[in-house]
């Protein structure tokens, strides 16, 4: 009974292999672009993390701001 549910279960996972959609992302042709150059990427992500800690320090600076009372 043991070995019947093993190779059902592996029969199960060899369809689900075989049924599975090819992976677009992994074959080069006419649907893949051209990657960034590496200064180019290193740009624009060094400019997102800037901004990320930007993003940080307002929302601190927001949360702990605290009320004088007018004098």
């Amino acid at each position: 009974m043991k070995l019947l549910r093993s190779i059902g279960r592996l029969a199960a996972v060899f369809a689900a292999a075989l049924a599975a959609p090819a992976a677009w992302a992994d074959h080069p042709g006419g649907l893949r672009s051209e990657g960034w150059s590496p200064l180019t990427s290193a740009l624009v992500f060094g400019g997102l993390a800037l901004l990320a800690g930007a993003v940080v320090i307002i929302v601190v600076a927001i949360i702990t701001r605290r009320n004088h009372p007018s004098e």
